[in-house]
């Protein structure tokens, strides 16, 4: 076995435990008809897994959908970077305009990419723990191309520094291989089933990439490519960090493990409970409503093959009742109309509680319930973060640093000739931020409500406060006016409102 074949089987046996199993019920709840992938099965006219509630799955759309609009969201700046280190404050604005030209060149190019299409899709798998996204750009002129990867076609290894070995395994047409391996050189064998394999025929195609440690201090990542278990010459090495395609992040991240566990995986024994009790609950309507009987006959009442709803049972005449019922069970209407264990399911999925009562809650209320619910994600959010999102800037900035793109060419933001590290701002600090943002309106209104307008207005140095806000806020639009302009509206509205002196 070659180095790629041991890193892979070692994938393969990381995640044959639980892990498959674990993936086809949560698939099978929240997208039913997709659990097969985890097995490789994906018939056309294959049945989808037999379920009785559809409650997970709506949940579940809501639960992703919000969470790639607070991590990533389409209309509103999150490509937002700050200085890694302490910047002197004379170099300050200097820094911050390299950082805010990075930027805008990088937010250019995520929303000229099919990024905002794909990405809530790779997001789906959030339910389950593990999202996984494949950037490249296909030529030098075209833009940036996200495509979203099942987890089932990944698997995984933990290194030194979170996830690293990642293989994805997908079948291809034997009759595409040239197009998406055109610098492949195919073996023989493999020559043969291309120009012999009929229409429907596919080839399983298995991407692997690991970083290289020989160089400690600078590790760099490694490709290599096998096609029916047969190597066709596209082993190479990438570089460094942002130069691998294939992109994955944990949401809610374990020990020793490379694979998350979403609210989907985590919940999976309350998700089967909803769905058995659902199927009971249907069952004993239908003996309810349609309840076996027996009737007076001849022959011998034969039971053994038990009772099926609506059929009629002959049994020995002289038995008492010329007709009766056969159990039928009693049917728990309450069972339709008890909101508990949807609750229970909601609030696993971190979605707040459906209103209770007629009145709606106030907007201080609202803020508060979603402020509660950001923090509940914050935490589990954290490594989906750094992996993916990170990840996702890093591989952006790494292709507009190639040929043709927007940063080729283009030195590392610096002062006085050395670098500056800059970190990439998480979404979720931001959305955190806005509770400091209500506290300290809180503060502001209770000192205008004890103390007055006036002396509140003396106390409190409302530039510098909405300065903070924005800066808390990583706000961009808002502008600020100078103490000085300040001072210049001031007296010429000063000016207007003096009373003109009398005429002689």
């Amino acid at each position: 076995m070659d180095e790629f074949d041991k890193r892979y089987a070692a994938a393969k046996e990381m995640r044959s435990d639980r892990v498959e199993e674990d993936g086809y019920e949560v698939y099978k709840f929240c997208f039913n008809g997709r659990e097969d992938e985890w097995v490789g099965k994906r018939g056309a006219n294959r049945e989808p897994a037999e379920i009785f509630a559809d409650v997970v799955a709506n949940v579940a759309e809501d639960f992703y959908g919000d969470l790639f609009h607070t991590m990533t969201p389409e209309n509103e700046p999150w490509v937002g970077f700050q200085p890694g280190v302490a910047i002197p404050e004379e170099d300050v604005d200097s820094v911050k305009e390299q950082i805010e030209a990075r930027e805008k060149k990088l937010e250019k190019s995520i929303q000229a990419s099919n990024y905002y299409d794909e990405g809530p899709t790779a997001f789906q798998d959030a339910v389950f723990g593990t999202v996984a996204l494949w950037a490249d750009r296909p030529s030098l002129s075209s833009p940036i191309v996200f495509e979203a990867v099942p987890c089932s076609e990944i698997y995984l290894i933990l290194g030194p520094n979170g996830i690293e070995d990642r293989f994805r395994r997908k079948k291809y047409y034997y009759r595409d291989l040239k197009v998406l391996f055109p610098d492949a050189n195919f073996p023989k064998k493999l020559e043969d089933k291309i120009k012999n394999a009929s229409q429907t025929a596919k080839a399983e195609v298995i991407r692997g990439f690991w970083r290289d440690y020989s160089d400690p201090g600078n590790p760099v990542w490694r490709q290599e490519i096998k096609i029916d278990k047969q190597s066709v010459g596209l082993a190479k090495e990438l570089g460094p960090d942002g130069s691998c395609p294939l992109i994955v992040g944990r949401f809610n991240a374990v020990p020793n493990s490379p694979w998350g566990r979403g609210p989907a995986r985590r919940m999976l024994p309350t998700l089967r409970v909803l769905d058995e009790l659902t199927r009971m609950n249907l069952e004993n309507m239908d003996h309810t409503l349609d309840p076996a009987i027996v009737y007076p006959h001849d022959g011998i009442l034969d039971l053994s093959d038990g009772l099926e709803a609506g059929i009629a049972y002959p049994k020995a005449p002289g038995n008492g009742n010329d007709i009766e019922r056969i159990g039928g069970g009693d049917l728990d209407y309450g069972f339709f109309t008890e909101e508990r264990i949807e609750e229970r399911v909601r609030d696993g999925f971190y979605r707040d509680f459906q209103q209770r009562g007629k009145t709606p809650p106030s907007a201080s209320q609202y803020m508060g319930e979603e402020q509660k619910q950001i923090r509940r994600m914050a935490r589990p959010s954290g490594k989906l973060w750094k992996e993916l999102g990170v990840g996702v800037l890093k591989r952006v900035e790494w292709l507009e640093t190639q040929s043709g793109g927007s940063l080729e060419g283009e030195k590392p933001i610096t002062i006085n000739g050395n670098a500056v590290t800059i970190r990439p701002i998480s979404p979720l600090e931001r959305a955190q931020a806005r509770e400091k943002v209500l506290v300290a309106q809180q503060i502001m209104g209770i000192a205008q409500e004890n103390l007055g307008p006036e002396q509140a207005g003396l106390m409190i140095d409302g530039p510098a406060t909405i300065e903070n806000i924005k800066e808390v806020m990583k706000d961009k639009i808002v502008k600020v006016r100078s103490q000085e302009q300040i001072m210049q509206i001031a007296q010429a509205m000063q000016a207007q409102g003096a009373p003109s002196e009398p005429r002689g």
